[in-house]
């Protein structure tokens, strides 16, 4: 949901977020870059409306996050983190962005890659054409030895990269000169376009980063390490991180694109979701994009000169299981589970209120609002709290303490992981938490802080039970 105030002196025109309404169950995780259904009237990163009517020069927007970034390099574990993106995208470009038909639209990229190959002798091979007028901000040409590098680091063993899909595919490159470069595959690799276009997949620049510590170089500035000076590719560039306050990005004077018509772009972190509503409607924060809480819409309709919009994404709610932990290691367990909780129920009553259009989510490939969706469980984990209690007994499990069930020895009692200060993550635990205990179920709150849950604890896999989400992708290869 994107949250926008509108003073009489300046419009936001910073790039807004949207937020998924389609859940497996309500809530939602702030989102990938992506921009509202209405791809002809959806602002881009530079600070640009594609209304020119709307834009007015100059002036600051204070960006209310849900969550503050832990590092400021989003191809790392640590700073693999949606509020990360928000900050990093402005700033460095991948080659793609990812429209809200689920097209990737070039940024970095002169046009479509030429391909060719993959169905003979001759391997399969992208080419990729830089635009000529794309340069760094110290104006530095952004090159093919940029891209080259990028692809590198993302396969460096030393380097803690989140993920190396699609890089791995990669068996060797050809630069044919500043602005063109190929790839070679080792096999014919239908989803190439989602290298460099995702959360993780900023271009890089060579000539600042060779040699460098890629693990620490970034982590509280984006900066040119041999100069100390801030170095972007994108409409803004790097100002200051004051921890626990604020980050600030301002114009980036020498961007080769269309100019940015805002001067400065404050993050702010205001973690606690009801702390983030009151600061926009007391004018603390200019815009932000919380995650849906019940009466949020009720709350922004009261603030004079608000805009909001709800548009469906990407993004899922789900709650996971870990399979190493005792009797979740058991699949008829998580079944029962499944069947004693009425996502239908917790869509309706918690989303409903803000998208009529609500759907559960039977696919963990495509959403509903992608046309290839299909509904692949309703006949596995639909809502048969009875069902349930069938399933653990015909598996040998008999009541105990506090009509708990018991499996094997090990009692239905289990941690649930979720960010603390989100409302409606919280209500979702109560209603999951009653359902449950029909069933014979018993779930324990065990909230802690995005920082903690996910920097640490799903890393570690230190929970029984976390519900967070996932962003879906337009390719289904984001599903492996």
């Amino acid at each position: 949901m994107n949250m926008i105030r509108r003073p009489s002196r300046w419009l936001l025109i910073l790039a807004v977020l949207a937020m998924a309404a389609t859940a497996c169950q309500p809530g939602e995780e702030p989102g990938a870059e992506d921009t509202p259904t209405d791809a002809t009237t959806a602002p881009d990163d530079t600070g640009t409306p594609t209304d020119p009517g709307d834009a007015q020069e100059g002036g600051t927007v204070i960006f209310g996050l849900e969550q503050e970034p832990a590092i400021l390099n989003n191809m790392l574990t640590a700073g693999n983190l949606f509020a990360t993106a928000k900050v990093v995208t402005p700033v460095l470009y991948p080659l793609w962005r990812i429209r809200p038909d689920f097209s990737y639209e070039p940024l970095l990229l002169d046009g479509e890659p030429e391909t060719r190959g993959g169905d003979g002798d001759e391997p399969f091979t992208v080419v990729y054409k830089l635009k000529d007028e794309a340069v760094w901000s110290d104006g530095t040409p952004i090159s093919s030895e940029d891209v080259v590098f990028t692809l590198e680091v993302c396969l460096d063993e030393e380097v803690d990269i989140t993920s190396r899909a699609g890089c791995d595919e990669v068996e060797s490159t050809n630069i044919i000169d500043e602005k063109t470069v190929e790839f070679v595959f080792r096999r014919p690799y239908a989803p190439w376009r989602t290298i460099f276009s995702t959360l993780d997949g900023s271009i890089l620049p060579a000539h600042a980063l060779e040699g460098e510590d890629f693990n620490t170089v970034w982590n509280e500035e984006i900066v040119n390490p041999k100069t100390g000076e801030p170095i972007a590719s994108g409409p803004f560039i790097f100002d200051s991180w004051e921890k626990g306050q604020q980050i600030t990005l301002v114009r980036n004077e020498n961007f080769w694109g269309q100019m940015a018509h805002l001067d400065t772009v404050v993050f702010r972190p205001i973690e606690d979701v009801n702390t983030l509503i009151q600061a926009f409607r007391g004018g603390e924060v200019d815009a932000m994009d919380p995650q849906p809480q019940i009466d949020l819409i009720e709350q922004i309709e009261e603030v004079e000169g608000a805009e909001y919009q709800v548009s469906t994404g990407p993004q899922w709610e789900h709650l996971d299981f870990n399979h190493e932990v005792p009797p979740l290691d058991q699949q008829f367990v998580r079944q029962a589970i499944g069947m004693g909780i009425d996502r239908a129920t917790l869509a309706g009553q918690l989303i409903a209120p803000m998208d009529p259009a609500v759907e559960t989510l039977n696919n963990v490939i495509y959403v509903t609002n992608q046309a290839e969706y299909q509904d692949n469980w309703s006949d596995v984990i639909a809502y048969d709290p009875e069902g349930a209690i069938a399933l653990l007994e015909e598996n040998g499990c008999t009541r105990g303490e506090g009509d708990i069930f018991e499996c094997g020895g090990n009692r239905l009692e289990f941690g649930f992981v979720t960010t603390a200060g989100n409302e409606l993550r919280e209500l979702t635990f109560e209603v999951m938490q009653q359902q449950l205990q029909e069933i014979g179920v018993q779930l324990n709150a065990d909230f802690g802080e995005p920082a903690v849950v996910f920097g640490e604890r799903l890393p570690g896999q230190d929970y029984d039970m976390f519900l967070f989400a996932w962003v879906g992708s337009p390719d289904p290869a984001g599903g492996d």
